[in-house]
């Protein structure tokens, strides 16, 4: 029989693309705090971007939301400014991302984003702005938009800006819809009366993007125009 010392590989582990939660120990500690004293979403949402950019050396990350079917803005962004307008290759970005559900990275002098793999891709000094969906239920909420000038990219802990951003994603989804977990469980159901109250609820809260609104709800565009109609009659 072997002895553990004759089998055992001692070569270096890689960890690639996982934080240290020892060294992250104060970072749990301040997210739980922020999730226990939760009161205004708009407030946390602040507070946890600011986490991240303490944690990742990060000074302008993003979350923008659909101010219209096919615009987009900053609302909100740890600089503070509320409201915020992106630029065409962002605007662009964010149009296709909501659809493909792609980490997309936009380099300088292009204004086409090129799809980014995290598990693959690695960050360059060329690249200037990364765009991260915040995924809930297989739908786009919204998409965390990170500045990478004037940051070194390739020492960027991207699973935890990950992690952070699906704390954001689960405000998100309350803030829209407040019975979210409902509406996704019935989305294959009978159309009921009830439900157009919620759908146009919905609608106005996503500031009129109706495919926004029907990944909100659980539905398909098709189903939510349906259900529209069928409703209104």
């Amino acid at each position: 029989m072997h002895s553990v010392a004759d089998i055992q590989d001692y070569r270096t582990v890689s960890h690639s693309g996982h934080f240290s939660t020892a060294f992250h120990a104060d970072l749990f500690d301040s997210l739980a705090s922020i999730l226990q004293e939760r009161y205004q979403d708009e407030d946390s949402i602040q507070r946890i971007l600011s986490l991240a950019c303490e944690n990742t050396g990060l000074q302008n990350i993003s979350v923008a939301v659909p101010d219209s079917p096919s615009r987009f803005k900053a609302q909100f962004c740890s600089t503070g400014v509320s409201n915020g307008v992106y630029s065409f290759a962002v605007q662009h970005a964010l149009c296709r991302q909501f659809e493909s559900r792609e980490w997309l990275v936009i380099k300088d002098g292009r204004e086409r984003a090129d799809v980014f793999v995290p598990a693959h891709s690695k960050l360059t000094t060329q690249d200037r702005c990364l765009l991260m969906p915040l995924v809930l239920r297989q739908s786009v909420l919204a998409v965390l938009v990170i500045d990478l000038r004037n940051t070194n990219g390739a020492s960027l802990e991207l699973s935890l800006l990950s992690f952070l951003g699906a704390q954001i994603a689960q405000m998100l989804a309350t803030q829209v819809v407040p019975n979210f977990k409902t509406l996704y469980a019935r989305p294959y159901q009978r159309v009921t009366g009830d439900e157009l109250s919620d759908i146009r609820d919905a609608i106005e809260k996503c500031n009129g993007n109706k495919t926004m609104a029907a990944k909100v709800l659980g539905l398909t565009p098709r189903q939510l125009r349906y259900r529209l109609a069928k409703l209104s009659e």
